[in-house]
């Protein structure tokens, strides 16, 4: 799938180099040459090897196509972070067929519909679970109400509608989740990770892609909340919650 993505951004990425990068605990940003912006999910969690996967001369001045691709070549959620960002900086927001929208906004949620969650995403959960017959979460820190990983293959086949969070891109789940959703009629890919590259996820079964774009006139605000642990709900006032549909 990164690839898929890598190569949807590819020919937006051409000549463009890396200007700045801000890695925080939740997120991390980065700002190309012509100042577009990108942001994505840090899974502080499942990353191992720390400085070691950051090039020793630092991410300025890297050429863009180069500094993306570092995602292809391992399988460390960081270094698929920083490509991703990279690619979202450079989406065609305004060319896409996208509305200003939360996930649960984008999606047709009936009362009867059993909707499955991977990733507890308690925004876009609070607005579901009193609309639906049933909500399904699954995520991988243990809390009350959440059903363990071992039960999607089971239990995410009952769904008619499936959200999934956007940080599965990065952990390699991605692929054998979507697997997973025979039933279902819609399934949005959602958080701040989420490329908005449509053509990427034809044939994927992703019927929505609900992501963000940023504004760069904001960002010192954006890289400096980042920097201090802020979350996206901190930072989505210097950009807009956008749902593509597939």
């Amino acid at each position: 799938m990164l690839q898929k993505i890598y190569e949807s951004a590819l020919p937006r990425l051409k000549g463009k180099k890396v200007r700045d990068v801000c890695i925080g605990i939740e997120l991390l940003a980065v700002q190309l040459d012509d100042g577009e912006v990108g942001v994505a999910y840090v899974l502080k969690n499942e990353i191992t090897c720390g400085c070691a996967l950051l090039p020793d001369g630092g991410f300025e001045g890297m050429d863009a196509q180069e500094a993306a691709s570092m995602m292809l070549k391992g399988k460390d959620p960081l270094s698929a972070a920083l490509g991703i960002a990279i690619c979202n900086a450079v989406a065609d927001y305004d060319a896409l067929p996208s509305k200003v929208a939360d996930a649960a906004d984008g999606i047709d949620a009936r009362p009867d519909d059993v909707v499955g969650m991977v990733g507890n995403i308690k925004p876009v959960a609070k607005q579901l679970e009193q609309k639906v017959s049933r909500l399904i979460i699954f995520d991988r820190a243990a809390s009350q109400g959440v059903y363990p990983e071992e039960q999607q293959e089971e239990l995410l086949s009952q769904c008619d509608l499936v959200i999934i969070t956007s940080s599965s891109l990065l952990n390699d789940t991605f692929s054998s989740v979507i697997s997973y959703c025979h039933r279902a009629r819609e399934i949005v890919l959602t958080g701040a990770t989420t490329p908005l590259y449509p053509e990427a996820f034809k044939g994927t079964g992703v019927t929505v892609l609900a992501g963000s774009r940023w504004f760069p006139q904001y960002k010192d605000e954006i890289f400096n909340r980042i920097s201090q642990g802020g979350c996206l709900r901190q930072i989505i006032q210097y950009g807009e919650k956008l749902a593509v549909r597939v």
